[in-house]
């Protein structure tokens, strides 16, 4: 059995055995030691790459630029800002001279379990989803990772918010950062949500590993605290956490609480306005939604129910690759996801 059947079953493996609940829990405290992901081969560099820039109001990559340049025990060598793909990753590495093995590869960049990485995998390509990634390890996609930077002491690891939660990210990376020939790395990447932040006793920001807990809505419709904090409860039972001091209070010690958007979007083509279905009212669009077996595809990958979406269906004119404009209906649906989170 060759390499690429052997992923190709793997995925269906996954897919079938993928439950509803996958990302819907709290993450424990990892058995890995956190130490090890730092330990440093004699006479190597370090690299990080910081994989994105701050919008503005936040400092994620900002806290983590300082952190990787003055960390007494994470601080890096070398620090590039220039790389906004994975196939930009791999072709920076595939450039170091064979002399120039490094030791440690810290990958600093955005994302979730549930739609995958803030970046392209390739330049001009489609953004990282779970999804696009699996394809595009089939596929061959992107260039080959050479042994000119790595070996089997490189250690590459991943900071992103619960990635390593998801098979179909760590599958796919794993398939991406291991060379086709030679000895393989270490990677790793990060099952619990990735903060960066300055203690009151420290210049110097620290890189926090958190446990989580989500709660998803709809867009636009945030139930009240209490009501959250009640559902919380019920979904994580096991959890002694004050839920209603951690919704309601935003500067608890040692508490993160975080909000962000899962969006789905869905464009179909028609041959003329009057073929186009009538989208006007709730029903005609949830009927139209529901019936777009490509786009549930997408949903479902997202292991967030339909229900916890705010959905806008309407019709719109679309322009092709090629220019041309033809009628069409998009569908964009909208979750937000409530997340507590407690360093460990």
């Amino acid at each position: 059995m060759d390499l690429m059947t052997k992923r190709i079953l793997c995925y269906v493996a996954l897919t079938i055995g993928l439950s509803s609940a996958l990302f819907l829990t709290n993450i424990e405290a990892e058995s890995k030691k956190q130490d090890d992901l730092f330990a440093k081969a004699k006479e190597r560099k370090s690299i990080t790459f910081l994989m994105g820039e701050d919008k503005p109001g936040y400092q994620y990559f900002t806290l983590a630029e300082e952190h990787f340049l003055y960390d007494e025990i994470e601080k890096t060598d070398e620090l590039v800002k220039s790389c906004r793909s994975l196939e930009d990753l791999i072709s920076y590495l595939n450039k170091t001279e064979e002399t120039e093995k490094y030791s440690n590869i810290q990958i600093v960049l955005h994302g979730n379990p549930y739609n995958g990485l803030s970046l392209p995998i390739q330049t001009e390509g489609p953004r990282a989803t779970p999804k696009n990634l699996v394809k595009a390890m089939l596929q061959g996609r992107l260039p080959s990772l050479e042994t000119n930077a790595i070996d089997s002491l490189t250690k590459i690891n991943f900071w992103a918010c619960g990635i390593g939660k998801n098979p179909f990210i760590n599958m796919a990376l794993d398939s991406f950062f291991n060379p086709s020939h030679g000895l393989e790395p270490q990677i790793y990447s990060s099952p619990h949500f990735v903060i960066f932040d300055t203690p009151k006793d420290s210049f110097t920001p620290k890189r926090l590993k958190a446990s989580y807990w989500p709660y998803v809505y709809k867009r636009g419709y945030r139930p009240g605290d209490s009501e959250i904090a009640e559902a919380m409860r019920t979904q994580f039972p096991e959890s002694d956490i004050s839920w209603n001091e951690a919704i309601e209070n935003d500067d608890l010690q040692n508490m993160y609480k975080n909000e962000f958007h899962i969006p789905v979007s869905w464009t179909v083509t028609y041959p003329s306005k009057e073929s186009r279905p009538n989208v006007t009212t709730e029903l005609e669009k949830m009927n139209w939604v529901r019936t777009q077996t490509e786009l549930m595809d997408k949903i479902s990958e997202t292991q967030i129910p339909i229900d916890k979406f705010t959905w806008t269906v309407n019709k719109i004119i679309h322009t092709k690759d090629d220019g041309t404009k033809v009628p069409a209906i998009k569908g964009i649906g909208m979750a937000t996801v409530l997340c507590i989170m407690d360093p460990v």
